[in-house]
């Protein structure tokens, strides 16, 4: 059954306004042999309601592994796992406390093992007064142990972004690599808990970057390039990861803003790629902090979404029957 769950339809989480919806896109082949694709809208199809006390909770941010979704509170104060396709949740507590500034990556160790050991990265800092210097500091929690532990042997600033994805277990995620003077691709191994550094497909200065993840098979990168002569996006994609020992990179999509209104400078961006259809779906806030939704192609454009101060965010979401693991409690003699 649980097969038959991850070979469901494509599924879209969409945070918006601190709430969780699924999303579904419609579609409509304007000719017989496909040359026209129109994705004339987005249909919310209901609110993820299964959450504790849904009424009451408001989702800053949320990061999904294996069916599981990791839930940070609007109120930066507390963690939640959540499975919204059984409606189990887990509440995580905090080593000592959670602070608005921490960064989260969610993972698997053993992720092809029917027990996978799921675990959190916890990247965070503080400023300390004896040194007067800001300590930056990476912690792991294991579902295993039910506990925290610091991550030993880093030596360098890490700072997960809000667009962290999963993929095979591992936690993927755009960073900038201050020595190099330019971003990188930055994974995170959760059965290693190591991290490791990759090249993008393109190292121009391009403002504004993106990761997604396709089929539970490939990463999507979307950069950009806006302020220039050349007003574009370019989506690319990797390999299948399981299979190669090294990402490649090949270019998707190459969509042309200028015949087509879009904003000039974007502060975040996440977004969903259809790679049967040559169609991307993209969720962006300006410098006006006015939100967007775009369905974009070679030669497709709309906005079918706009609203101010709604803090959006999309998903790629496979739903599961995987159970919240549960550390298991000593027996005592």
């Amino acid at each position: 059954m649980n097969n038959n769950l991850r070979k469901a339809s494509k599924e879209v989480m969409f945070l918006i306004d601190y709430r969780v919806y699924s999303i579904s896109v419609n579609r409509f082949h304007n000719s017989f042999r496909d040359t026209c694709i129109e994705y004339a809208s987005i249909e919310f199809t209901g609110k993820l309601t299964r959450l504790e006390d849904s009424k009451e909770v408001k989702l800053s941010r949320i990061f999904h592994c294996n069916g599981l979704i990791l839930c940070c509170m609007e109120d930066f104060e507390s963690l939640v796992v959540w499975n919204p396709c059984t409606g189990e949740t887990m509440s995580i507590k905090p080593k000592s406390f959670y602070q608005w500034n921490d960064s989260y990556a969610f993972g698997c160790g053993n992720s092809e093992s029917s027990c996978p050991n799921y675990k959190i990265l916890r990247c965070s800092s503080y400023y300390c007064k004896n040194s007067e210097q800001r300590i930056f500091n990476c912690e792991i929690y294991d579902f295993s142990s039910d506990s925290w532990r610091v991550l030993a042997g880093v030596t360098w600033r890490i700072h997960c972004s809000d667009n962290v994805v999963s993929l095979k277990g591992n936690a993927y995620w755009i960073h900038f690599d201050r020595e190099a003077g330019h971003n990188v691709l930055l994974s995170f191994n959760f059965t290693t808990e190591v991290f490791v550094s990759m090249t993008l497909p393109d190292q121009s200065d391009y403002r504004h970057l993106g990761i997604s993840v396709v089929r539970e098979e490939r990463l999507a990168v979307l950069h950009h390039n806006i302020g220039t002569s050349l007003t574009e996006m370019n989506v690319w994609l990797s390999n299948k990861i399981d299979e190669a020992k090294e990402v490649s990179w090949s270019k998707f999509l190459v969509v042309s803003f200028d015949n087509f209104k879009y904003p000039s400078y974007v502060k975040e961006i996440t977004f969903w790629v259809d790679d049967e259809d040559k169609v991307v779906v993209t969720c962006i806030r300006d410098r006006d902090n006015y939100d967007y939704v775009y369905i974009v192609g070679e030669s497709l454009h709309k906005q079918v979404f706009g609203k101010s101060w709604i803090w959006p965010c999309l998903l790629s979401y496979v739903p599961s029957l995987n159970h919240i693991p549960k550390a298991k409690k000593e027996e005592t003699l």
